[in-house]
């Protein structure tokens, strides 16, 4: 429910009155409530910039808490009106859609601060109490004459503390949003470009005695030895080193015209990564606040980096443990020793042919592996039989892809797997198993490991039946094209090795 004009006298008192600006109803309400019923703040609110603007000339406010994509007038734009009225007015950007460029530009404008929705009560209170204070502060300061330099420093430190809270708070945000280690290194190398306004950034991992350089800006860099460089006193010191004018240019050879600033990352207190930093766009030296942000920004990526690594280990150990499922699983039907690869390597060949992108073939790559995992709940007596099942066994045996899908499902990790196993025996007519999904409406990852798995199963033999042999599957496959099977994929399957008439994949000779 959105507060009223002027809300006050919350759980405790107050530190002042917060004019509100955003055109979503329901964010001014739980704002305000937050101020009221939290902090103790009186609060008045705005639908639009222009309504904020006029409340501004015609009200007295402690700070403003103003929303970055609002109709008719932008936060941007708004936060620029503010500073012609009353340049020395707090102002907090929100934002659901967080950038570091977009934090960069709103603290450049006069932002106080920049805070990301959904909010966090204990930050927006702490970023009000904090805001507020320091101008109680700088008032109280400003009446006496003595002190009217100090306040110009006061303010001045203040602002550069606001700027790296906004900044850092995008960072981590901005750098939370990747997964893959190759983004990763070259974001940090981008952001770092334009947060220290250098023309020439590189971060390297240290592997064997080099700094193996995994991105770069503004200059060709190959791996660099790390003896007597500038990278081995950053390594035994643990902390930034400097390089000056007129000393070697660890990039390139050549000697340095500006300063070179070269800034550790850090694991379990051991140097992994170094972050280099050289000639910025003003020609002016690395000042002692930029190398303490330096500090901090790399602290902020190698924790990213470090959160990457865990991840990496548990997910490998997870997908050990499923492997470990499925091999216990085939080894209960000696029939069907390595399906599953056989299907995940055929379902990664089909994928090359119709060029699906590297997410979808990763998930091909673990799908086409896990996709029977499901037979784990299968009794022995149906898994082998060696006759024809009877309905209840039949219906039993069709379970596997939910059973599959239920084992993944809490996981939460395979959200694209998961399409596979549950829906590798649908139908493109719709008359598959167990949803009965028909043409598009079956996910494309799981169309192609049914053409797969479809193929493996007709060339391997089965207690009841030999295998055929490739020309009689391929035929059955076309035989099968549009009904069961997707035409256009099994086209693509025909030229892959393993359609064009190739031996078949043979993994008891290739996996032991």
């Amino acid at each position: 429910m959105e507060m009223g004009m002027e809300k006050g006298k919350g759980k405790r008192k107050g530190g002042g009155r917060v004019l509100i600006v955003d055109d979503d109803p329901l964010v001014r309400g739980v704002l305000s409530d937050i101020f009221y019923n939290v902090g103790g703040y009186k609060t008045d609110v705005a639908a639009d910039g222009f309504d904020g603007i006029e409340k501004i000339k015609n009200n007295e406010y402690d700070i403003v808490f103003a929303d970055m994509a609002m109709p008719r007038l932008n936060g941007m734009d708004f936060l620029r009106e503010i500073k012609k009225i009353n340049p020395s007015m707090p102002v907090v950007i929100t934002t659901g859609i967080p950038s570091i460029d977009m934090a960069v530009n709103a603290i450049k404008e006069g932002a106080q601060d920049f805070i990301t929705k959904p909010f966090r009560i204990d930050t927006v209170i702490s970023i009000a109490d904090r805001i507020t204070g320091e101008k109680k502060l700088l008032n109280k300061l400003a009446v006496k004459d003595d002190y009217e330099a100090s306040v110009g420093e006061l303010k001045a430190e203040l602002f550069k503390k606001l700027q790296e809270i906004g900044i850092l708070q995008s960072i981590s945000t901005e750098l939370d949003g990747l997964c893959d280690n190759k983004e990763i290194f070259e974001r940090i190398v981008a952001m770092a470009s334009k947060l220290f306004m250098v023309k020439e950034a590189s971060f390297g991992a240290i592997e064997n005695g080099h700094l193996k350089i995994k991105g770069s800006i503004g200059t060709m860099v190959k791996d660099i030895s790390i003896a007597n460089s500038i990278f081995e006193n950053v390594i035994k010191k643990k902390t930034f080193c400097l390089a000056s004018l007129g000393e070697v240019n660890p990039h390139n050879g050549t000697l340095l015209t500006s300063p070179f600033l070269s800034v550790p990352l850090t694991m379990n207190n051991e140097v992994f990564g170094i972050l280099n930093l050289s000639n910025k766009a003003d020609g002016t030296a690395f000042t002692d606040d930029e190398i303490r942000f330096a500090l901090t920004f790399a602290e902020k990526a190698a924790m990213r980096i470090e959160n990457n690594a865990l991840y990496e280990v548990f997910y490998t150990n997870l997908m050990n443990t499923l492997k470990s499922l499925v091999i216990s699983i085939e080894a209960r039907d000696p029939y069907t020793k390595h399906h599953s690869e056989r299907v995940s390597l055929y379902s990664l060949q089909i994928a090359d042919v119709i060029n699906l992108g590297a997410e979808d073939k990763d998930a091909i790559k673990f799908g086409g592996y896990l996709h029977d995992i499901g037979k784990i709940g299968v009794r022995d007596t149906v898994l082998v039989k060696p006759g024809m099942l009877t309905p209840e066994e039949t219906t039993e045996i069709r379970l596997h892809p939910v059973i599959g899908y239920n084992i993944l499902e809490p996981l939460r990790f395979f959200p694209n797997e998961m399409d596979i196993i549950r829906h590798h025996h649908e139908r493109f007519d719709g008359s598959g198993y167990p949803d009965g999904l028909a043409c598009d409406k079956i996910p494309l990852i799981a169309r192609i490991a049914a053409v797969a798995d479809t193929y493996d199963a007709m060339t391997s033999s089965r207690p009841y039946r030999n295998a055929m042999c490739h020309d009689a599957a391929i035929k059955e496959l076309k035989r099968c094209s549009s009904s069961q099977l997707e035409d256009e994929i099994v086209l693509a399957f025909l030229q892959t090795p393993a359609g064009k008439g190739g031996a078949r994949l043979s993994l008891e000779r290739t996996t032991h």
